[in-house]
């Protein structure tokens, strides 16, 4: 029954139940059945009726004959049951207690009448708007009639705030015995409805129209009817004001000014909902347009209701199919949107923007200059700071002296709402519908149109804060979010100015800092293209330095987004031509430089990626006035080389002194490079076995990490798999399944199952789960990444041979000896080839091979190796480090303990018995007591060294 009887009545009939504070939630009012049992909670006076029952008879007061017996007979049937007849036919009054039945409909008074002057016609096709038609309702119920707050239906131009309030008007007549509607788009219509309005009450007129409206609403304050007034396309608040009535009722303000937001309540009505917009194309042509065409060509119109009605009688009037008028609106916009008034709406989407334009452009022509600038923007919002750039741009006058005076800026915006052609936001961001934009640019002439293109593009890289590696504060990144979308409608790739190119390349740097790998290839993608053909500047061209650079942005992404072999093809012809055309020290030389570097580390030339990025951060420091970051990038490049070679205390001492300078500049907090720093300090410190200290680094600025990018940032991935292996190492099994499980997830959401990142996790969350007993899981994951990497990187690649130890490890603990021994074999001979005797991996992988010598009885070999593993691990593992509090690197320490087992099986004890308590006891002191790996090595057993492999 409340569903039946509409929200407004419901707020009026509330009563003392008004003042309960869990009714006072507009919230709960979605929920009926939560209403009814919040009023069934009220205690009741003594003597009177429960809450409840006395609402539902007001309620009964103030709806229609029929709804008001139904819920008199519910009242009457209720009281009976509780024994409180008495108390509710004393609610009723005395009118109804002459009734022979409680629950009889209430008479209307004789001679009562709606007064009802100036609505529309109802619109029989009104579509959706089901959630603003209720918060109209709920808060024009909830109003105080003793201070009336007019209520703002406010929005840009086309979007039907008129056809919202008047199917609101229909939905609730009953409630109501005056509806008067005024045309308020000038005072002079005001005060003629208002006029009008006396004569139907008849009152006197006054001297004036004035005097006469102040009649009339003075009138209405001290009546007894209820009463809602509509002031439609009140966008002058100056002017009408004073004929807005304060007191006595509801009222309702359509409005393309935000300004009346201030004086009452406010509702905004943007765009249709895409549904939305398919159900009113639907509806109104008689299902003639499919759902799908239906969808494309609300996509098309940007869901403007006005452009959809306007759509819709034109396929109604030529039956033309939507591909083909989709076709027409690209040639045709002008036209096709200049075509018919739909019923209900004031004008045509052109008609509307042009006569807005025309008078702008007559008497405030900066302000018109100002909107013309959108014709060239993109549809997403443009804040006033950034248009406030364009005063110190080569920017069209009198533009640009508008834009340099805060006062005058802010009034422009202000007329530009009012004309409903510009919606602005609490932040002061200025949109403008697509549509709008085409119309705007079909209307400018031709010279017109390149004055205001070449505006757009000045502001916007008067706007650019530059290079996003130097600039990584919070202001930069926004400033550089906000430029994006409007590069290419305003064709900055070729833009006749450098700088508006420039600006173009810092965006597709910002992009990729930000983790969007794809855009920034598809941007720097288009600006090769023109570039490369475009001979009218020395950087341009094929071999221009702009051109080059763009290119190897493309390269950057692609290697990014997995795809390094064509990414190593485009950069070594990008860099030669660098060296060539600009020279070997020159600022963009050199920073491909660092591409180079990581491409030979990705296809597993870690000592030749060692010598060049030494090399080139040797070049970085020779050329005067280069900027530190790029040398700290350099520094970070070679420090990664050392990782990959096994030499962690190089790349920690590096890696160090990295963060030591961005901190004497206190710049720690803000800067991604810094960030960046502490996860690579973290895995250094993991390299070095100093698990607690890494994941102190880790826990300490992870966090700050995740804040400053999003979760698909490759940076953000590789450090929660930095951080899931260093929890596994450090004892904390459990924890690092979780993590290192989600990890592999997200970086298979992020880059998909082939990416050297996904294959990495797999295998990582292989050994996690093998060392938590799930062996056939374990194994699963492990073989799938040894066969993607044997795919994608070939048989003697360091990946590919270190997953094949992880295999082997898992193979052993599944029983499977035979497989491990030939696994560990041939991964041993191959590292050694590849990397070198002494490089960490192999000795993992000769470590493996003992522990296979000796479950095969093998004793001898086994003891013979395990020898070999443990000096040279004493002389690799850079012995006892300051991250490990001094103590032995666990991997040498479990080298001992097995070296121990494999001397006690070949006739030495007593030596053995020595060796595996100094180990033991090391093992204890470095990883804790309670360590999983301690407490097997004091259970007897071996110790295993598996792998995980390094990011690039």
């Amino acid at each position: 029954m409340l569903g039946e009887v509409g929200i407004t009545a419901v707020f009026k009939a509330r009563g003392e139940l008004s003042e309960v504070p869990e009714l006072k939630d507009f919230g709960v009012w979605e929920d009926w059945a939560a209403v009814i049992r919040i009023m069934e909670r009220q205690p009741a006076p003594e003597g009177e009726a429960p809450p409840l029952l006395g609402f539902v008879v007001r309620l009964a007061d103030l709806v229609d004959r029929t709804r008001a017996g139904a819920l008199r007979r519910w009242a009457a049937s209720v009281a009976g049951g509780l024994g409180a007849t008495e108390s509710i036919a004393a609610a009723l009054g005395p009118e109804e207690r002459d009734d022979e039945d409680l629950g009889a409909p209430r008479r209307r008074p004789a001679g009562a009448r709606t007064i009802r002057g100036g609505v529309p016609l109802q619109n029989r096709n009104f579509t959706g708007r089901v959630e603003l038609l209720d918060r109209l309702a709920r808060t024009l119920a909830s109003g105080s009639k003793a201070a009336v707050l007019p209520h703002a239906v406010h929005g840009m131009g086309g979007v039907g705030k008129t056809q919202l309030v008047l199917e609101y008007v229909y939905r609730h007549l009953d409630d109501y015995n005056l509806v008067w509607w005024l045309p308020a788009d000038s005072a002079s219509g005001v005060l003629t409805s208002l006029e009008q309005l006396a004569r139907e009450l008849g009152i006197r007129p006054g001297d004036n129209a004035q005097q006469t409206a102040r009649l009339v609403l003075d009138a209405l304050a001290a009546g007894a009817l209820k009463w809602l007034l509509v002031y439609d396309n009140a966008n002058d608040l100056d002017s009408i004001d004073e004929y807005v009535p304060s007191t006595g009722g509801d009222v309702v303000v359509t409005t393309r000014n935000r300004e009346w937001a201030a004086v009452g309540l406010s509702i905004e009505v943007d765009v249709f909902q895409r549904e939305e917009s398919v159900e009113l194309l639907r509806r109104r042509t008689g299902n003639g347009i499919s759902e799908e065409d239906a969808d494309r060509l609300a996509e098309r119109l940007g869901d403007l209701p006005l452009a959809l009605e306007q759509a819709a009688a034109w396929h109604l009037l030529t039956q033309m199919p939507v591909s083909q008028y989709i076709g027409l609106l690209e040639q045709h916009q002008k036209e096709l949107l200049s075509e018919g008034k739909p019923a209900g709406y004031p004008m045509s989407v052109v008609t509307f923007v042009t006569l807005a334009l025309d008078k702008l452009r007559a008497d405030a022509p900066a302000t018109a200059q100002l909107l013309e600038l959108f014709a060239f923007l993109g549809g997403e919002g443009v804040s006033v700071s950034l248009l406030r750039y364009g005063r110190d741009a080569d920017v069209v006058q009198p533009l640009r002296a508008l834009l340099g005076d805060t006062i005058r800026i802010n009034r422009a915006v202000r007329d530009l709402n009012q004309y409903g052609l510009v919606k602005v936001d609490n932040d002061q961001r200025l949109e403008v519908h697509r549509l709008v934009q085409s119309v705007l640019h079909d209307l400018l002439d031709e010279q017109r149109a390149a004055e205001t293109l070449r505006s757009a593009q000045n502001l916007l890289a008067k706007a650019n804060p530059g290079d996003p590696d130097e600039e990584d504060d919070r202001t930069a990144l926004d400033r550089q979010r906000e430029i994006g979308p409007h590069l290419r409608p305003a064709k900055m790739i070729t833009a006749k100015r450098m700088e508006a190119r420039s600006t173009v390349l810092d965006h597709i740097r910002y992009l990729y800092n930000m983790g969007d790998y794809e855009n920034s290839r598809r941007l720097a993608d288009d600006a090769v293209k023109e570039w490369e053909s475009d001979d009218s500047h020395p950087r341009l061209g094929p071999d221009g330095e702009l051109t080059l650079q763009a290119k190897a942005h493309i390269a950057n992404a692609m290697r990014a987004l997995g795809e390094s072999a064509p990414a190593d093809e485009l950069t070594n012809d990008t860099y030669a031509r660098m060296r060539r055309f600009l020279g070997e020290t020159a600022k963009s030389t050199l920073v491909l430089g660092n591409q180079i570097g990581q491409a030979m580390r990705i296809r597993g030339e870690y000592a030749d990626s060692l010598t060049f990025d030494r090399e080139s951060l040797d070049r970085h420091k020779e050329v005067k006035d280069l900027p530190e970051h790029y040398i700290l990038r350099a520094q970070s490049n070679l420090a990664v080389a050392h990782r990959m070679v096994g030499d962690f205390v190089e790349a920690a001492r590096l890696d160090r002194e990295i963060v030591d300078r961005i901190e004497a500049r206190g710049r720690s907090d803000n800067s991604f490079r810094a960030l960046e720093t502490y996860i690579n300090i973290a895995r250094d410190y993991y390299g070095l076995g100093a698990y607690q200290a890494g994941l102190a680094v880790l826990e300490g600025w992870r966090g700050a990490l995740m804040e400053r990018r999003s979760s698909g940032h490759r940076i953000v991935l590789l450090s929660g798999r930095t951080y899931g292996i260093t929890l596994r190492k450090a004892g904390r099994l459990r924890e690092a399944a979780d993590v290192l499980g989600e990890n592999l997830e997200q970086t298979r959401r992020r880059f998909g199952e082939n990416h050297e990142y996904t294959v990495a996790a797999l295998s990582s969350y292989g050994n996690a789960l093998r060392q938590l007993g799930d062996v056939s899981g374990a194994l699963e994951l492990i073989v799938d990444a040894s066969g993607r990497y044997r795919e994608f990187f070939g048989e003697h690649h360091p990946l590919t041979l270190i997953t094949d130890i992880n295999e082997a490890v898992a193979r052993r603990a599944q029983g499977d000896n035979d497989a491990a021994l030939a696994l560990d074999l041939r991964a041993y001979e191959l590292l050694a080839e590849v990397l070198g005797s002494d490089h960490p991996y192999t000795l993992c992988a000769g470590t493996s091979l003992a522990t296979d010598y000796a479950l095969h009885g093998e004793a001898a070999r086994a003891r013979a190796l395990s020898t070999e593993v443990l000096e040279r691990s004493r002389v690799t593992s850079g012995g006892p480090h300051e991250a490990r509090d001094n103590a032995e690197h666990p991997y040498l320490l479990a080298r001992a303990v097995n070296l121990a087992h494999d001397m006690r099986a070949t006739g030495d004890g007593d030596e053995a018995a020595a060796l595996l308590r100094d180990a033991v006891s090391g093992l204890r002191q470095t990883l804790g007591a309670t360590h999983p790996e301690v407490v097997d090595a004091e259970q007897g057993k071996r110790l295993e060294g598996d792998v995980e492999a390094p990011p690039t």
